[in-house]
Formats: C-alpha cells, structure tokens, sequence
C-alpha cells in the first residue's frame, strides 16, 4: 500500500519551490519496507529529504515508478475505469429506454389498444420521459467527474515513488515529512503605484503572482516567499596563473590505444560521480534537514518579513491556496515612498509631458518590476521600475501622460559659413521650444534639451543661447525648471554653432551615457521570469512561470 501525504508549506523561491508534505505510516515490529507517493513529475528527484521519529532507522531509501511495485493491490485508475464501464452501461440503457417510450406513444396503425389505454399512457409519457432526462443528466455529470478522478489517477500513478526499508523497535504509527524540490513553481514581484498629490507620498503596493505547474492544487499551506534562488550556486571566484609559452603546431595524434584510454578514463570518473552522488542522496534522505537561515522577523501588516543572511523573505499571513496553472495575487506590504513631483518634457524626444516622481534609491528597497500606476484611482498604465544600485542616487518614475500641458520644438533655419583664414567650417542652429500651460493653477515643470558634444579636438561647439537654462558640460544637456502660470504660454531658445574643417564631414549620433538594465523581453519564447528559451507550450519548461503569449 502507498501512504500517501498532504501539502502543508511551500518556501516559494525566484523559480523553484521546497515543498513540505506530511502523513503517516503503518509499520509492524522490525523491518518494514514502506512505500511513500506524493512527489510530482516536475519535482527535483535527486533532492528530497524523508524524516522519521528517532526510534526509526532507515535501512534504505530509493525512488521507484508505480508499475516496478510487487503487490497485488489494484490500481486507483483501473477502479475508476470500471466504475465508468458500469456508469456507460446504465447511459446506453436509460437511452434506449427512453427511445423504447417514444416508440411506444406512436399508435398510428395499430388497432389493439383501446382509446382509454392511449390515453392513459400519453398521460403518464410526459413524466416518464421527464425522469429519463433529469436520470440521463445525473449519470452524465457523474461520468465526467470520473473522468477527471481517472485522469487524475493516471497522473498520481506516473509519479516516482519513494521505496523505503525502515526498522522499527514496535508497531504502531509514525508520522513521517517529506521535502523535496519543485522545478514548476516561480514568482515574481508586481507593484501598485498611487498618487494622490503633489503633498503626499506615493502608496505603494507590493504584491507577488505565483505561479505553480505541479498539476497538484496546494490548499490551505503556509507559504513564504523568498527573494533568493539556492540553485544558483556561484563558487568562489579563482585567480589562475597566466603562462605565456611559444606557440607550436599541434601534431596529429595516432587513433587507437590513447583514445581507449581515455574512453576508460572517462567512464571511470562516470562510475565515481555516480557512486558519490548515490551516497550523497542516501545521506540526503535520511539526514535531519537543518534550518535553512537565521532568522530575523520583523511584523507587518500584509506579510510577516524575514530578513535573513543572503536573502529576504515574506511569510504570507494564514493558509493560502496555490492553484496549478494559474496566477496567484498576493499582496506582501503596502508602504510610502517621499517623492519630489514634477512635470517633465522632453520635446527634442517627445512632444509630451509626463508627471515624474524623484525617488531616492535607498527609499525603494525592492527588486526591479512592473508597476500599474493610479493617478486620484484612475488607472495610468504600467512603468518598469528599476532603480540604480547606488543607494544615495536618485532614479525618476514615470506617473503617466499629463495633457493639461503642450511643449512645441521649432527648428530655425540654419546658418553655414566658411572661414578662409582658420581653413573652417561653422555652422549656426537655433531651436525655439514653447511650452502652454491649459490648466487653472501653477505647475512646476522640467524641461530638457541637449547640445551636442565634441569628441574630436577639431570639432568645437559654442554656446550662443540657453535663456537661463542650465547646462551639463560632459552630457550637453540643458535643464529649466520652470513654474508655469494658468493659462499661459513661455517661450525658451537654445543656440548654438558648431566649427570644424571644411574639407571634413561631420556626424552626430546618439550615445547611451549608462548601462542600465531593460525590462523583460516581449519575445513570446523567452520567459520573462529565468530568461531561457521556455518551448513552446503555455509555461516555461525551465521555472514553470506563464509565457508572453
């Protein structure tokens, strides 16, 4: 018989999960060879951890299929299948039943039934078919559900089986837990972002979708989500002796003894990887798992935060189900954020403005993500939100589109001349930007524009006009901050001319001043959770988490 075990908590990290399932075993006086079912197809095998009582010595422990299991015991699926088969047998007789009583009311032809008799059977048909029916929807409806038992059945029985000859000083019995690895689960942080005014904070909700591909529903566990991943595993970092030596041609080696050999070799240090991976996965599953971290919890109001030595974690309040191929919300902490707000355009980009929030990096301690941004509750649309690493810097977010203003960038005509005597070229720009403020009160505005910069010694660039604006000598970037006046136009001009040697050509092109990170891929077969290619079904066939498709 497999005992079987029950889901109760999940640690859920970037793109695995630690399952930790319990239940129970009957055991006899002495040795005992047991059988445990719960891990999944998609679990980690070579992972799991079994635990015991201390009086229970384990002899040995392996993981076999349903079908490599000598018992006599049926088969939960072939129960169902009968259950079917008899459930089939009673719709094919309700039907022809039900075909037999309409064939019957037809009394065309025949003349050996009296007029009362066809009366009282035309009575009674009405209900007779009626219960039929309602007899033919309940045994339909029974036959799905066992369907869905059958082809759960199936799945339970084509996962591995945990084999495990146990001694035991009496009979009785033992509670048992066993943890293993889930390759099918993921998640990923997903912010609510909303302003309410230029005095307050911004409310900032952090919530996790989870994401789960084990085809096994997680009801009512604990559940704690960690920021980490163990499986990535980075080694120390080694500094290896560089050898400089005189280059010789490689000579052609003769095939035959060297290549046996080395085949030899090479199947000697396979047999030794698996002899120490064999022991190592006995010691794994009879060793006492000890405590991952030390923890230091601090309270909160959504979830229960743990910061520990190499990650954080977020211990969700109460018991939560995971459902298998779906999305599951959680929400992990509300706080706010200190912002400096104000509009930002960028007409020489982008003729529009944009309700910009200046954050300080340290007060954003949370991983880069999406965030959907809500404007007084009305909904702005997402922003990626990933601030620099440097804690006392500053990174703007994005708070929407603000239409109450229009920024309109005019180029002048341009002005080229020739100097005979320096053997030069110069050339005069000039760019007129109106900014308009349509609203009813006074608004604080930034607005950027650029010069371009000189990487050539025999290229300069001179200012002619900046209307006060500040400029970025290293960037060329010009800055005004402006407070605009309701129902009211500001005029600003940038001039400037540019001088090389006229038997030269010059050309301008952009050049990203950081290496900041973008966000996820749209490609559909990327996953936007691990990065590697997820295949081509609904989920990725590396963590499990949802495809862009």
């Amino acid at each position: 018989m497999i005992a079987k075990s029950t889901v109760n908590e999940v640690q859920i990290y970037r793109n695995s999960a630690s399952v930790i399932r319990n239940g129970e075993l009957e055991l006899t006086e002495g040795r005992n060879i047991v059988y445990i079912g719960g891990m999944t197809v998609t679990a980690k095998q070579e992972d799991f951890v079994l635990k015991f009582p201390e009086n229970i010595k384990a002899a040995n422990i392996q993981l076999v299929l349903r079908d490599d299991i000598d018992t006599d015991e049926e088969k939960e699926s072939e129960k169902i299948k009968r259950q079917i088969e008899e459930v089939d047998y009673q719709i094919e007789t309700c039907t022809l039943l039900k075909k037999l009583r309409e064939t019957n009311g037809d009394f065309s032809g025949r003349m050996d039934v009296s007029v009362e008799a066809q009366e009282q059977y035309m009575v009674a048909l009405p209900r007779q078919l009626m219960d039929l029916h309602k007899q033919l929807n309940e045994l339909n409806d029974q036959k799905k559900k066992l369907n869905k038992e059958y082809d759960k059945a199936v799945d339970d029985e084509a996962k591995p089986i945990i084999m495990a000859e146990l001694i035991s000083e009496s009979a009785g019995t033992i509670p048992f837990i066993l943890r293993y690895q889930e390759k099918a689960c993921s998640w990923k942080p997903k912010y609510e972002v909303r302003f309410k005014s230029n005095e307050e904070p911004l409310e900032v909700s952090m919530k996790a979708r989870i994401y789960q591909n084990s085809n096994e529903d997680w009801k009512q566990v604990k559940a704690s989500l960690y920021t980490g991943n163990p499986a990535q595993f980075h080694g120390l970092p080694v500094l290896d002796p560089v050898q400089v030596s005189i280059y010789e041609e490689p000579q052609v080696r003769a095939r035959g003894m060297m290549d046996g050999m080395a085949a030899g070799a090479s199947a000697f240090l396979g047999a030794q990887a698996m002899s120490a991976q064999a022991n190592g996965f006995m010691g794994m599953a009879m060793a006492e798992a000890a405590p991952m971290m030390k923890m230091a919890q601090v309270k909160m109001d959504e979830a229960e935060v743990s910061e520990e030595e190499t990650m954080s974690a977020y211990i969700l309040p109460g018991l939560k189900d995971i459902m298998t191929n779906t999305g599951n919300l959680v929400v992990l902490q509300n706080f706010d954020v200190k912002a400096d707000y104000h509009l930002l355009s960028i007409p020489r980009v982008d003729n529009k403005c944009f309700l910009t929030a200046e954050i300080v990096d340290a007060d954003w301690p949370l991983p880069p993500a999406y965030a959907s941004v809500y404007i007084k509750d009305l909904f702005a649309g997402d922003v990626y939100v990933d601030p620099d690493s440097d804690p006392s810097e500053k990174f703007s977010l994005s708070l929407g589109q603000d239409e109450r203003l229009t920024v309109v960038r005019t180029e002048l005509p341009r002005k080229t001349s020739e100097a005979l005597i320096k053997n030069q070229k110069k050339q005069a720009r000039s760019y007129k930007i109106t900014l308009t403020n349509n609203s009813k009160e006074n608004v604080k505005v930034l607005i950027k524009d650029q010069i371009p910069v000189s990487t050539d010694k025999s290229i300069s660039v001179d200012v002619n006009k900046l209307s006060d604006g500040s400029l970025d000598v290293d960037k060329g970037e010009v800055k005004w901050e402006i407070n605009a006046e309701p129902a009211s136009s500001i005029e600003l001009e940038i001039a400037y001319s540019i001088s090389w040697p006229k038997d030269k050509k010059i050309q301008e092109k952009s050049a990203p001043l950081t290496s900041r990170p973008v966000p996820p891929p749209a490609d559909p077969n990327v996953c936007p959770t691990c990065g590697n290619n997820g295949g081509t079904g609904k989920f990725c066939v590396h963590c499990g988490s949802p495809l862009n498709r």
